[in-house]
């Protein structure tokens, strides 16, 4: 079976889709328990969203 060449490229073109999608991944959990979190505990966290409103405001 002969040897197959990786081209200069390809090293990271794929490391940039490692990279990439697992900030995707990251993102999209992120996402899923904030929005679990704001089902189970809706006051708590809308008192934390205006305060770091007011802060950031």
């Amino acid at each position: 079976m002969p040897k197959v060449k990786i081209k200069g490229k390809t090293i990271p073109v794929l490391f940039d889709v490692v990279v990439y999608g697992g900030f995707v991944a990251f993102l999209s959990a992120s996402y899923i328990t904030l929005q679990s979190f704001l089902e189970r505990f809706p006051e708590p966290l809308e008192k934390l969203i205006v305060l770091l409103q007011k802060i950031l405001a």
